[in-house]
């Protein structure tokens, strides 16, 4: 038996050329690269409002990285004293070094009903929250200035 006839498949085409190895090839590339090769570094936090005063109403809520560069991200839960640690491989490790676009999710109730906003809802979108962090090689530590939501009702006066 010639070392070629191994390579062949039953219905006489080559392994090699079958989409199942091209997938599992580009799988293990994405996998590679999705991993972005770039350092982490430790990335933690608070988010304030702008009087400079934490905003506790969002605890929670998550924070999320993704790099402009490329297709990976980091992400944190966002605590009592909305300060987050960020994640990417193992929690609190940071994010990758480089510039992130940043989007804050309000927490949710349960998973059909989220919380009322509490800073403005734009910064629930990478596209439109307009923060960025640039994540250097040393422990970062950042500050995130908000703006809150100004469509909040207010209770309604009491009559006497």
């Amino acid at each position: 038996m010639k070392l070629s006839s191994f390579y062949m498949c039953k219905n006489g085409s080559n392994r090699r050329n079958s989409p199942y190895v091209w997938a599992a090839a580009v799988l293990l590339a994405t996998l590679v690269a999705g991993c972005g090769g770039k350092p982490i570094y430790p990335v933690r936090g608070q988010i304030v409002g702008p009087d400079g005063n934490p905003v506790t109403q969002i605890q929670g809520g998550a924070i999320e990285f993704e790099s402009v560069e490329g297709n990976v991200s980091s992400n944190s839960p966002i605590d009592a004293e909305a300060r987050f640690n960020m994640t990417t491989e193992s929690p609190g490790d940071g994010a990758h070094v480089g510039k992130n676009k940043v989007k804050i999710v309000r927490p949710y109730f349960n998973p059909e009903t989220p919380a009322p906003h509490y800073i403005n809802p734009k910064y629930e979108n990478f596209e439109t929250s307009g923060l960025e962090v640039d994540v250097e090689p040393k422990t970062n530590d950042i500050t995130l200035k908000v703006d809150l939501y100004k469509g909040r009702k207010k209770a309604a006066p009491v009559n006497p």
